[in-house]
């Protein structure tokens, strides 16, 4: 058995051996028939890897790939000794002309372009060419901002102007000087500045320097008018009235503007709030608006207590400085409808027609509602109101609109001017404002002699629309030495859709119109309290989304809205200038 399993042992061990020495025989032959090795593989490489400069680690080299290497200067640096750092293929050398390179040893003159050439190791070349632009100094770019027109307010001799050039430019960042010039003269050497001028057209210069010397310069056109005095078309108007046109055009002649509300105090989502020391603006903001609408459908038609709360509520805006707006939403005389798409009566499609011929006994009805309202005012509030008559004409909704029968903007201008005269015999506390829907449609302007103030209401606005058209109601209110205000506004579902609005909608709007935009007042319209829902919001309330709420907080605390205490500052119903 020893010798048996002793032969077996030895009969394993030499086939071991024998597999063993097959497989280093593989070896050796796949050894013998493979590439070239390493070095003789790269004797004809002669490639560059990368490529830099030593004192210039930032500078930035395109064109690697084709042989043509190019990087421009960020800054002033001597080109003449520079250190390439180079990586090359294994084995070959470097050259400039004859001389032998070595990375990041070598100094060149890199002022014009350098060529390099690689050898291979097998003797062939190829060449690579480097080129780096100098740095040369960019101009920066004045800008002096837009053109400004500002008012001198009556017993002033200058205005107060903010010179600014923060849109000023550089392309290399660089610290910028500022120089202000007006008739050669250096008048402020800061970025912004304050300046007084007087009447007239002035022209100042902004001069920008960089840290190098190069300098632009840019103009922006100053001019100064006189506001004058504005008038209530009313010539027995109260004093306080007198004050309140004016005070309000000096505020529309401004670089602010007022924020107001309909029914800021009364009404809420869900139910009337009864408590006027809140509001949605002020849960939302910390203030009340500056403006209040108030509707004096609501105290005619509506119960005693309802009635009495929008009459305490007008109190509470006057009492604190705020500013109040009458906008009427009259029924018709039989259906009481507001809207015509709900009229069924030939008579009240017709009222506006009857009203100004008196026929149907509509003036007599007519006058009779009129005199409701004119007793609040006249006994109830005796202080000024802005008084919005008959708003939107020029569209089709309400009953003194495009779809009355015998309808034309001339018997728009009729019923307008038989209110105006109505009114002024019975009341001297009220101004007159004439606000058609977003286009100002001269066609239906009752006239010079019957309106102090001109508005648009623009719902759903976008940004290029609103900014012309509050351009042109700028214009034609100075032309015809109105006051201007964006008397209703607001986005339906905003709080859904567009939660930004009051910011991006309104403010960017009036700001980037500049001098060409002077209106006295922005009025957003109510949050229903017949309603539940936030898309019914025309601002925010409590329980409105963060960041709706935190767009409305960045448009009141922006330096051009007003609300009710910057408002009582100014005193608006007190003496003109006072402020």
């Amino acid at each position: 058995m020893t010798n048996h399993s002793n032969l077996m042992r030895q009969s394993v061990l030499t086939h071991s051996f024998k597999y063993v020495v097959s497989f280093f025989l593989i070896l050796l032959s796949f050894s013998c028939s493979k590439e070239p090795d390493e070095e003789t593989f790269l004797s004809g490489n002669k490639s560059l890897f990368s490529f830099s400069i030593k004192e210039l680690p930032d500078l930035d080299f395109s064109g690697l790939n084709q042989n043509q290497l190019e990087a421009s200067m960020t800054n002033h640096s001597d080109m003449t000794k520079l250190t390439a750092v180079f990586e090359v293929s294994k084995g070959a050398t470097v050259y400039i002309g004859e001389t032998v390179q070595q990375s990041g040893v070598t100094t060149n003159d890199f002022s014009n372009m350098v060529t390099y050439k690689i050898k291979a190791e097998d003797g062939s070349t190829t060449t690579f060419n480097v080129s780096i632009q100098p740095y040369i100094n960019q101009a920066p770019t004045a800008d002096a901002g837009s053109d400004l027109v500002l008012y001198l307010t009556t017993g002033a001799s200058t205005a107060l102007v903010t010179l600014d050039a923060s849109e000023s430019t550089d392309p290399e960042n660089h610290e910028l000087t500022y120089e202000w010039i007006l008739d050669n003269n250096l008048i402020a050497e800061s970025r912004t500045a304050e300046i007084s001028l007087g009447l007239g057209v002035h022209e100042v210069t902004l001069k920008v320097i960089d840290n190098e010397g190069a300098s632009h310069t840019d103009t922006v056109t100053v001019e100064i008018r006189q506001m004058g005095d504005y008038l209530p078309i009313d010539s027995n108007a109260t004093q306080q009235t007198k004050d309140v046109l004016n005070n309000l055009a000096a505020l529309a002649m401004g670089d602010t503007f007022a924020f107001g509300q309909e029914f800021p105090l009364s009404f809420q989502l869900n139910a009337l709030n009864y408590d006027l020391s809140t509001s949605d603006c002020k849960d939302v903001s910390g203030d009340h608006p500056a403006v209040y609408g108030i509707d004096p459908h609501y105290m005619l038609y509506k119960s005693a207590s309802e009635r009495q709360l929008h009459i305490d509520e007008a109190k509470a805006a006057y009492e604190n400085g705020s500013v109040v707006t009458f906008d009427f939403h009259q029924r018709s005389k039989t259906d009481g409808e507001i809207y015509f798409n709900q009229i069924t009566s030939e008579t009240d499609k017709s009222l506006m027609h009857d009203i100004v011929n008196d026929m149907n006994n509509a003036r007599s009805w007519y006058f009779g509602e009129l005199d409701e309202i004119l007793d609040i005012i006249n006994n109830e509030l005796d202080f000024t109101i802005v008084f919005r008559l008959f708003h939107e004409m020029n569209g089709g909704w309400f009953w003194w609109g495009t779809q009355a029968t015998n309808h034309s903007p001339a018997l728009y201008v009729d019923f307008y001017r038989l209110t105006v005269d109505y009114i002024k015999e019975r009341s001297n506390h009220v101004l007159f404002a004439w606000s058609p829907d977003k286009t100002l449609d001269t066609s239906y302007y009752p006239g010079d002699s019957y309106v102090d103030v001109v508005g648009i209401d623009f719902y759903n606005p976008n940004n290029i629309d609103l900014k012309q058209r509050l351009i042109e109601l700028t214009d034609f209110a100075e032309q015809h030495n109105k006051v201007a205000a964006l008397t209703e506004t607001g986005q339906q579902q905003y709080v859904s859709n567009n939660p930004d609005f009051w910011t991006d909608n309104i403010l960017s709007v009036i700001e980037e119109g500049g001098s060409e935009i002077r209106i006295a007042w922005v009025l957003a319209w109510f949050n229903a309290p017949w309603d539940g829902s936030q898309d019914n919001l025309f601002i925010p309330n409590a329980q409105s989304s963060q960041q709706v709420k935190d767009d409305f907080i960045t448009f009141k605390n922006n330096p051009r809205t007003l609300f009710q205490e910057d408002i009582k500052a100014l005193n608006i119903y007190g003496p003109a200038n006072s402020n």
